[in-house]
């Protein structure tokens, strides 16, 4: 059974049900996984930062990326439910926390967590900012400040992307949509 996960929600499962979402543009999937546990969590987040952050992040989020996930073009490198009316988990400093938080409480550690990312596409060009690029950064810059090491990314572009990941082995398989 495919549990599926809405857009500004996160799942926590440590059981043998994929965690599925669609309809990945701009928004970020954020993954995480302990492969010694077997539980998984995924986020399908829609903003960076919360309001209620504060906003020296602001000005890290407009710099440039790093060579490894270039935007001109898409990148990939292989390497329960919770409602969004708990906590905003639309935004990615917030899910990742919610995730950390309920994963920890089914005993997983940080030190064994590994993440992905999905999505961060540009949809939108012809606008002036790039929220797609946007929410990878705050990603990568969340988790590295929590400790978490990202092990694959298929991020950037400017298409859409379903994900269906498996908590039982880790594996996220991620759609391109043309």
């Amino acid at each position: 059974m495919d549990i599926e996960v809405h857009m500004g929600d996160i799942a926590v499962i440590d059981g043998p049900h994929n965690l599925i979402t669609s309809g990945v543009g701009s928004c970020l999937v954020v993954t995480l996984y302990d492969p010694k546990l077997q539980i998984g969590a995924l986020a399908h987040t829609m903003l960076p930062l919360s309001p209620m952050q504060s906003t020296e992040h602001d000005t890290r989020l407009s710099g440039s990326l790093s060579s490894e996930a270039p935007f001109g073009r898409q990148t990939c490198i292989v390497a329960e439910q919770v409602s969004a009316k708990v906590e905003d988990t639309k935004y990615v400093d917030v899910a990742i926390d919610q995730m950390l938080k309920r994963m920890e409480s089914k005993g997983a550690k940080r030190k064994d967590l590994e993440a992905k990312l999905i999505g961060g596409s540009n949809m939108f060009p012809s606008f002036n900012s790039d929220i797609g690029k946007d929410n990878v950064l705050r990603a990568r810059d969340k988790l590295k400040t929590e400790g978490i090491r990202i092990v694959g990314e298929c991020v950037g572009g400017s298409q859409g992307r379903s994900v269906e990941f498996s908590p039982t082995t880790g594996v996220v398989t991620v759609k391109i949509k043309f």
